[in-house]
């Protein structure tokens, strides 16, 4: 059975506890150049630890989206480092108007399969199978609940603990899809996985409804509907630390194109569920796709068919954007069947004024829901319920794999003003990785 999880302040009571002096040494470091074989190359930063056989934690700098933030992230390293006692690989990935998307999740991937071949070895120079941590906030933190998510493979290294902050798991952010009534959401354009809806729980003995169906309203509640509440992002989209205007400006640098954010290696919570918005292209992208021959046009008819079209226009047509609606979500199981993933036990922390609060909540349900499912089926090869203590049973393991904390503010651990308890929270990240990295015979 899994390590049972510990609740990050009694670890950091009791490490906090054997520390007589906050002074440390500062470990030794070393810069290596990764090649991106075509796409150029990009670094990592190794802060060795005093003890040569420590465990390994990934960490993923919070990205573009807190600029030149150089020395606060040395500090959370300092701290971390000192807090797990292990060895800390810092991924400088790319992520720019230059580097867009895919180019951070390649970078992240590269340098796990590095870290995987360099930094595992034991006294013989042989590679052990072993369980890595990595943890990171924002970009950084999207970035490594795509990495805990895939690259826990059973038997092999793998991703055994994952620690995020403000994580961004879902670019298709809440600004941009309109509010409609539950009764009113069309379908997504093309056929989902299951037919369960994403609020649903697809382990329950019902059967989903073949076609949502709207409630009956009587005559006597025919009164003025109640304003839905307003969400995280909503409520906090003028927090100075962290605005919505910043994050969607970031968004726009980073992905060329809108359908892109659709990705679920970029945003991850979508490996849950189906996105909860659709774009729909203007009519002119399937007029100009149908003005094309079927038969290939060598390279000196389609230069003069294309000289005749400009001839006939004075100027080019705007370019059109597509539109984002919103749409109805169903849940989606992962790990599929067949692939030999067992998720890690994860820490998830956010800031009571974060408009990403939303964000981590939902991150938190959906894993606790597709790790009981994934132990349900694993112990009774069955994808359902029986009974509500059997619910009650699996759902409490899940709670233990799969923690939430929330802090003062935004939780960012960049923003380091005196009366923040971010090196405290990184700490305890360090303590819970030490405790959850320990080796099992």
């Amino acid at each position: 059975m899994p390590r049972p999880c510990v609740s990050l302040r009694q670890l950091h009571r009791a490490y906090s506890s054997l520390s007589t002096s906050p002074a440390w040494l500062a470990p030794r470091v070393e810069r290596v150049n990764v090649s991106a074989r075509s796409n150029g190359s990009f670094t990592i930063d190794v802060f060795h630890p005093k003890k040569p056989a420590s465990p390994i934690i990934i960490y993923l700098p919070s990205g573009p989206v807190i600029p030149e933030y150089q020395e606060e992230e040395d500090r959370i390293i300092s701290t971390l480092a000192h807090a797990s006692e292990a060895a800390i690989a810092r991924v400088n990935y790319r992520a720019s108007s230059v580097h867009q998307y895919p180019t951070p999740i390649h970078d992240t991937l590269l340098a796990y399969d590095w870290i995987k071949e360099n930094l595992l070895q034991n006294a013989l120079t042989r590679p052990v199978p072993a369980a890595m941590g990595v943890c990171g906030e924002l970009v950084g933190a999207s970035l490594a609940v795509t990495l805990g998510l895939t690259e826990c493979h059973r038997g092999q290294h793998r991703i055994g603990a994952v620690s995020v902050n403000n994580p961004i798991v879902d670019w298709v952010f809440a600004e941009d899809l309109p509010a409609v009534p539950a009764s009113e959401l069309p379908e997504p354009l093309a056929p989902e996985e299951t037919a369960f809806p994403a609020e649903e729980d697809p382990m329950s003995m019902s059967q989903p409804a073949s076609e949502p169906q709207p409630l009956p309203v009587s005559k006597s509640s025919k009164r003025t509907a109640k304003p839905p509440s307003l969400t995280a992002w909503q409520l906090h989209a003028e927090n100075p630390a962290l605005p919505t205007v910043t994050l969607s400006a970031e968004r726009d640098v980073l992905f060329r194109k809108p359908e892109h954010f659709f990705d679920r290696f970029a945003s991850p919570i979508h490996m849950f569920r189906s996105p909860r918005g659709t774009l729909i292209y203007p009519q002119s992208d399937d007029s100009f796709a149908s003005q094309l021959p079927d038969f290939p046009l060598d390279l000196e008819t389609q230069m003069d068919l294309n000289h005749y079209q400009t001839l006939d226009s004075t100027s080019p047509a705007p370019l059109e954007l597509p539109t984002l609606i919103r749409c109805r979500a169903y849940a989606r199981f992962y790990p599929p069947a067949g692939v030999n993933l067992d998720l890690p036990i994860w820490h998830v922390t956010t800031g009571e004024e974060s408009p990403l609060m939303d964000q981590a909540s939902e991150l938190c349900k959906l894993l606790r829901r597709n790790i009981a499912r994934q132990m349900l089926k694993s112990t009774t090869g069955r994808a359902r319920w029986h009974d509500d203590a059997e619910k009650t049973q699996y759902e409490s393991f899940a709670n233990g794999r799969v923690q939430l904390d929330t802090a003062k503010g935004t939780g960012l651990w960049t923003q380091q003003e005196p009366d923040s308890t971010w090196k405290n929270d990184v700490e305890a990240v360090g303590f819970w990785m030490k405790e959850q990295l320990k080796p099992q015979f």
